[in-house]
């Protein structure tokens, strides 16, 4: 009953300084940029998922949830739904709560699952009384916002590392995997 308490997982490995140090900086300087930006052209940048993505991108970058094509296009694709469910719905309970299902259900389907994009619908439901929301949005902040955290992340992510990243950028045709097991698929069928 107590086992979880009692520590008998593995922890994760403490990452070295190094990786700390590009957390740190890719944080602030994602955040920083993207308040800059909104200042300087009176244009919102910035909404509070960014801050659990640039999590995402700087203390996991390896993983796919952190790369290119999930962190824009799952920002988008969310947004949109928190939007749309807002213009045609409202923002009752069940409105709110099927906005976040939908928008997980098609972050799988265009598979580009980024979960900092989950709270997107939440945001802007959950805001609506306050907010005025018009498709814009979608631009401002969501698609530049996404874009110039992506770009932050391809600089620092990139100094001094073994790993590249990202590992895939938008793959909006075909990837080399779909390709591949296409491939696989039609030589397997012919045996």
């Amino acid at each position: 009953m107590f086992s979880v308490l009692e520590g008998k997982e593995k922890l994760a490995q403490r990452p070295r300084f190094g990786e700390l140090l590009r957390a740190f900086i890719g944080g602030t300087l994602s955040i920083g940029i993207l308040l800059l930006l909104g200042k300087i052209s009176n244009n919102p940048f910035i909404m509070a998922p960014f801050g659990a993505t640039c999590v995402i991108l700087y203390a996991v970058s390896q993983s796919p949830l952190a790369q290119p094509r999930n962190v824009i296009f799952d920002h988008l694709i969310s947004a949109f739904v928190g939007i749309l469910f807002l213009k045609l719905l409202g923002d009752s309970m069940w409105v709110i709560a099927l906005s976040v299902g939908t928008a997980i259900a098609l972050m799988q389907y265009f598979r580009c699952v980024h979960p900092p994009a989950g709270a997107n619908p939440l945001v802007i439901l959950l805001s609506a009384s306050s907010v005025e929301y018009s498709w814009s949005f979608l631009i401002f902040p969501v698609l530049i916002g996404s874009v110039a955290l992506v770009l932050v992340a391809m600089l620092l992510n990139n100094i001094k590392t073994s790993q590249k990243w990202p590992h895939y950028g938008l793959a909006v045709m075909h990837s080399k995997t779909s390709l591949v097991n296409t491939n696989e698929a039609s030589h397997l069928q012919q045996k």
